[in-house]
C-alpha cells in the first residue's frame, strides 16, 4: 500500500464518520451565527463595533479550511512511522481462513475471527479488531477471482461488509 493509497481511503472513512458529518455542521452552524452577528452589528451600528467577532469569525473559518489538510498530514505522518503497513502482504482468501504472507512472516486468520469488513473504493478492511485491519487491494486479486467474488466469499462467511 502506497502512503496515497492509505491517506486516500483512511481519508474517505474519516469523512464519513458520523463524528466528522456532526463536526462539520456544527462548525458550519457557529460560523453561519457568527457571519450573522457580524451582518447585524454592521447593519445597526454602519459600522463594526464588535471587532472580536470578526477575530473570531475568522479564526473558525481558516480551521475549517485548514482542518482536512491537517488530518490529511496526520494520517501521513502516521503511514511513514508505521513500517509495518508499509510492507506488501500477499493474501490468500480461502474458505477456511484469510492468510497473509510478508517478510515479517505469515499469519492465518479464520473468518469468524474479522469483526467486519470496510470497501473503500478498490480497497477493503479487513478488521479482526477495533483498532488495526488488514488492507486488501481488490484491483490485484488474481483471475479468476474478482472483487464480487471476495464480497461474495465474505458474506458466505457472515462477515459484515460495509460499502463506502
Amino acid at each position: 500500500m502506497t502512503s496515497a493509497d492509505f491517506i486516500a481511503v483512511n481519508f474517505r472513512m474519516w469523512q464519513r464518520q458520523r463524528r466528522t458529518r456532526f463536526n462539520h455542521w456544527l462548525l458550519g452552524a457557529a460560523l453561519l451565527l457568527l457571519a450573522a452577528s457580524v451582518a447585524l452589528d454592521v447593519m445597526q451600528n454602519g459600522q463594526l463595533t464588535n471587532q472580536g467577532t470578526v477575530v473570531v469569525l475568522a479564526v473558525g473559518l481558516l480551521y475549517g479550511l485548514l482542518r482536512a489538510g491537517l488530518v490529511r498530514y496526520q494520517l501521513r505522518r502516521g503511514f511513514a512511522r508505521n513500517p509495518v503497513a508499509q510492507q506488501p502482504i500477499d493474501f490468500a482468501l480461502d474458505a477456511d481462513q484469510l492468510r497473509g504472507n510478508s517478510a515479517s512472516g505469515s499469519f492465518g486468520v479464520r473468518w469468524n475471527q474479522l469483526q467486519r469488513a470496510i470497501r473503500v473504493g478498490d480497497w477493503l478492511l479487513l478488521y479482526r479488531s477495533e483498532a488495526a485491519c488488514y488492507y486488501l487491494d481488490l484491483r490485484r486479486l488474481q483471475a479468476p477471482a474478482t472483487p464480487a467474488d471476495a464480497l461474495a466469499l465474505l458474506r458466505e462467511q457472515q462477515v459484515s461488509v460495509v460499502e463506502l
